[in-house]
């Protein structure tokens, strides 16, 4: 079984990439996975994900994104095997979209938590702070 670590190297790699391989996905995600994301710019309300609608999220940004990357600055794993992250996300906007338009960089200080159930992440939490163009 991986580290809880490389489980969500794994699946950074996958985001970054917009992957949307489910079967990469199933072997780092457990099936009852709840991704939470709090308010920030680009949503006004908290959203949670299921496996499906994550899959669905990247194909979204796929589409409204290119040269996407997620720089790492920090990784701690706890006791428990919670693992916490965080970076620099960035990204361009391929389409004019809400606030932001076509070639605008975009940019984003994240935290992200990770809890894991069977080896796989189980719930998954994100606090974006996108910095103002």
């Amino acid at each position: 079984m991986k580290a809880p670590l490389d489980v969500v190297n794994s699946y950074i790699a996958l985001v970054q990439d917009f992957s949307t391989d489910t079967a990469a996905y199933a072997e780092v995600l457990h099936p009852e996975i709840e991704q939470t994301e709090y308010p920030n710019l680009v949503y006004k309300t908290v959203q949670r994900r299921s496996f499906d609608e994550i899959i669905d999220n990247i194909r979204v940004g796929r589409e409204l994104l290119h040269n996407q990357s997620f720089d790492v600055h920090s990784a701690h794993t706890n006791s428990e095997g919670c693992v916490l992250v965080e970076g620099i996300w960035q990204a361009t906007v391929v389409n004019d979209m809400a606030s932001m338009t076509r070639g605008q960089q975009v940019k984003a200080h994240l935290c992200l938590v990770f809890e894991f159930k069977d080896g796989k992440i189980y719930r998954q939490r994100r606090y974006s702070c996108y910095e103002q163009a």
